[in-house]
């Protein structure tokens, strides 16, 4: 049997809510690269009838763009694991699964996990495969990447040790605080000013922007070349677009465009999910927020819960 080419896949790392979609859309803008936007999400999208509509406007289940996606690689027929295992929801993934931390190692992973993840490999790559030749049909003939901005540290850890791909990860990270900030204001109103409520999701946001960040580290560690892997800080990307973005081309062997980054909401034509930033139209600015509108207890909280770890980024 003839060898499948690698596909070339920019897998975004995040926690989410940490700047992932700026530069998602950065690299979407660029001449060589295309993104399918939280690919794993599709599934979702099609089994609850469409929740958000794909950027150019139309839902997801009459996009002309997905409808021929669903033609081709249609994910919901595919082997079981799927491409959305370890997105139990649509808004919703297990931060912590006990039974996989072991996958992170650098063994041999058990013939019964081998098998699961070689499935879940070629699923991805067929979907992968088909939006690359759609988006070269739709868009450019040029395009050589593809990205991937699910952020989730499981499925990318199954994507690499599928080895089916010449990945290249993007690891975003934004200040602990700030972080916790953006989740907190999130919450319902009858919740946002209840201190109980507001203490215990400033932790849990806290602890989970510890364990999804190790994770991400620990597989570029224990499973990427040192070149295949570079930590982004949101407030680097925020403050600093062209330069940073530059940094992001070299690492992944591309020449810079500037016009990627003027012309950033240039760069999701049809993409899957994301943050709401998507359909705003205001350019790039550091949100420092949080810096005047988290009370002092939950700063304090968020420091003391990621002491263990924000140090690897620069925190």
């Amino acid at each position: 049997m003839e060898q499948q080419p690698k596909i070339n896949l920019i897998y975004i790392g995040s926690i989410g809510h940490s700047g992932s979609t700026l530069l998602e859309s950065m690299l979407g803008a660029h001449s060589k690269m295309t993104t399918s936007g939280e690919i794993h999400m599709w599934p979702h999208e099609i089994l609850q009838g469409g929740v958000k509509p794909c950027i150019c406007g139309e839902s997801v289940l009459e996009c002309p763009v997905w409808c021929e996606m669903r033609r081709r690689a249609d994910p919901l027929s595919q082997p079981e694991p799927q491409m959305h295992l370890f997105r139990e929801q649509w808004d919703a993934g297990h931060t912590v699964r006990l039974d996989r931390l072991g996958d992170f190692g650098k063994g041999a992973l058990p013939p019964k996990v081998a098998k699961q993840v070689d499935v879940y490999g070629q699923n991805n790559y067929d979907v992968f495969k088909a939006f690359l030749d759609i988006m070269r049909e739709e868009d450019s003939s040029e395009l050589d990447w593809v990205i991937d901005a699910s952020k989730d540290p499981y499925r990318l850890l199954w994507l690499v040790r599928s080895q089916r791909f010449n990945i290249k990860v993007l690891h975003v990270v934004k200040k602990p605080p700030s972080f916790a900030y953006s989740m907190v204001k999130r919450l319902p109103k009858e919740y946002a000013n209840r201190v109980h409520r507001r203490l215990y999701e400033t932790a849990r946001q806290s602890l989970k922007w510890s364990i999804e960040n190790s994770l991400i580290t620990k597989t570029a560690r224990n499973h990427l070349a040192s070149g295949d892997y570079k930590l982004v800080n949101y407030e680097d990307l925020a403050s600093d677009p062209m330069g940073t973005f530059k940094q992001i081309c070299d690492m992944i062997g591309c020449e810079f465009e500037a016009d990627a980054v003027t012309n950033f909401r240039q760069g999701s034509q049809h993409t899957i999910a994301g943050n709401p930033m998507r359909y705003e139209v205001k350019g790039i600015v550091l949100d420092e927020k949080w810096k005047t509108k988290l009370p002092a207890y939950l700063r304090v909280t968020s420091e003391v819960l990621t002491a263990m770890n924000r140090s690897v980024y620069g925190y």
